[in-house]
């Protein structure tokens, strides 16, 4: 992505000096997805079949329900998962009420945050977004902080609506009119994304990590931790340092996902052991896991029941 010249000065002028704040602590986070209800979120494909390839163990939810949410968070902990960024894309939605009470209900010990995934279409839209969201949060005891600051993670989809020069316009207002505004967790899908989004973002994450996976047939655990190590390398000087991990992909019930599209097996549970031993030798500050329950993409690690609770076990002995 072609960089410009003005827009590292205009980062520098918001930018935190990193160094004079207090060392953030180690997290095990996973993304957490709220769009689940009794007529939404579960479906079928054209065919006639399940679009999502595994069924929750307790069967179907609605991601509202407080019984759910308390015992989520009630799985999560006993695993050694620190926290959950859930997705979010404004107020006044499903997302927005779950992301609420997953605030509300979490105890001491373990963070939420939001998944920022859309601008709303214009840098003064995403401005708005993020002053009412740090007005919301910004002092809740449950959200997610770094290095002392209420953190945030930044969905690829943002900058593909507004562009870097967008996101750099929106930061800079929210900044401004908050008085410091959120630390932001950014997505880069590469080591030249990592390199061009530094100057951008406080930290930075991969999500879709499967388009990487679905290449490794052969040598599996040796290539995710030369992969891994690059990528964890590669992000020396930012507020902390991330490594993602999935358990496997699998989204080709879904009726939009035509084409090749990249898969990785779960391998009876070897996939996600192996992608954590080779994240735990990178020595990232913080694990991101996809995810908690995307059933459609077939990334989640919450308890099914064709798998059980093996993937938390998995976290668990992390």
């Amino acid at each position: 992505m072609r960089r410009r010249g003005f827009l590292a000065g205009a980062v520098a002028l918001i930018a935190t000096p990193w160094r004079a704040l207090a060392r953030t602590r180690r997290e095990t986070l996973a993304f957490h997805y709220g769009w689940y209800a009794p007529n939404q979120g579960w479906g079928v494909s054209a065919d006639g079949g399940r679009n999502h390839p595994n069924q929750p163990a307790g069967g179907l939810y609605d991601s509202r329900d407080p019984t759910v949410i308390a015992r989520q968070i009630r799985q999560a902990r006993a695993a050694g998962i620190t926290g959950f960024i859930t997705s979010w894309d404004g107020e006044a939605n499903p997302r927005d009420q779950v992301l609420a009470a997953l605030v509300a209900a979490a105890p001491a010990g373990f963070s939420v945050t939001a998944y920022v995934e859309s601008s709303g279409g214009s840098p003064a839209r995403l401005t708005e977004r993020l002053n009412a969201l740090y007005q919301r949060f910004e002092a809740a005891p449950a959200w997610l902080r770094l290095a002392g600051r209420p953190c945030i993670f930044v969905f690829d989809r943002v900058l593909q609506e507004i562009g870097e020069d967008g996101w750099t316009t929106a930061r800079a207002a929210h900044t401004a009119t908050t008085g410091g505004g959120f630390a932001c967790v950014g997505t880069a899908n590469n080591l030249d994304e990592i390199a061009a989004r530094r100057a951008l973002f406080d930290a930075l994450h991969i999500y879709s990590i499967q388009f990487e996976t679905d290449g490794w047939w052969v040598g599996f655990g040796v290539r995710a931790r030369r992969w891994m190590s690059r990528w964890v390398r590669a992000q020396d000087g930012l507020a902390v340092t991330t490594a993602t991990v999935l358990p496997g992909y699998d989204d080709r019930r879904l009726d939009d996902r035509t084409g090749n599209r990249p898969t990785t097996p779960r391998r009876e549970g070897r996939t996600f052991r192996l992608m954590l031993e080779a994240a735990r030798a990178a020595r990232p500050d913080w694990i991101l896991i996809v995810s908690w329950n995307e059933w459609f993409e077939a990334t989640e690690i919450e308890p099914s029941l064709e798998n059980g609770a093996r993937e938390l076990e998995a976290v668990n002995n992390l």
